[in-house]
């Protein structure tokens, strides 16, 4: 009974929490996008709503980040959890900023935060403890963010 227990636990915290963190981070991030429209601007922070649901949102993922990162220390978490965690982060930041010049700071801080992660995957791929699909899933969402942030720099988005 108590080793059941266990997987149950261990299921929860190490699936279902990170899975449910990421399903709610990429449901903000569709509706945003589907709200603004194909080819409308991004919302600037004139709708106070929409601001302040931007900013819960902001505060909901710093919040998953901390417990990401203390479960990172205790071998309690997975370190593509983690990545796509502070990827939602740095993004919903983005959305909060007013100006292409700040989201662009934004999004060049997320390609350093990415970068500095997949010399972390790569030791933890050598040590054995991480697959190599795993890395190959880290250096695509940095290749996705400095994709963005080269098209905002562009004024493509």
């Amino acid at each position: 009974m108590v080793l059941c227990t266990k997987r149950i636990h261990h299921f929860v915290s190490h699936g279902l929490l990170p899975l449910c963190l990421l399903a709610l981070a990429a449901s903000c991030t569709y509706g945003l996008a589907q709200a603004a429209g194909p080819g409308e601007a991004k919302p600037s922070g004139s709708n106070e709503r929409l601001r302040e649901l931007l900013t819960q949102r902001v505060e909901i993922l710093q919040h998953a980040v901390k417990i990401s990162e203390l479960q990172l220390k205790v071998g309690r978490a997975e370190l593509l959890t983690h990545h796509n965690l502070l990827t939602a982060l740095y993004r919903a930041q983005a959305d909060l900023c007013p100006t292409v010049s700040e989201r662009v700071k934004v999004y060049e801080k997320l390609v350093e935060v990415l970068a500095a992660q997949e010399g972390l995957f790569a030791r933890q791929a050598e040590a054995g403890r991480v697959p190599q699909a795993q890395v190959d899933q880290g250096k695509l969402v940095t290749l996705n963010a400095r994709i963005d942030l080269e098209k905002l720099r562009l004024g493509l988005e």
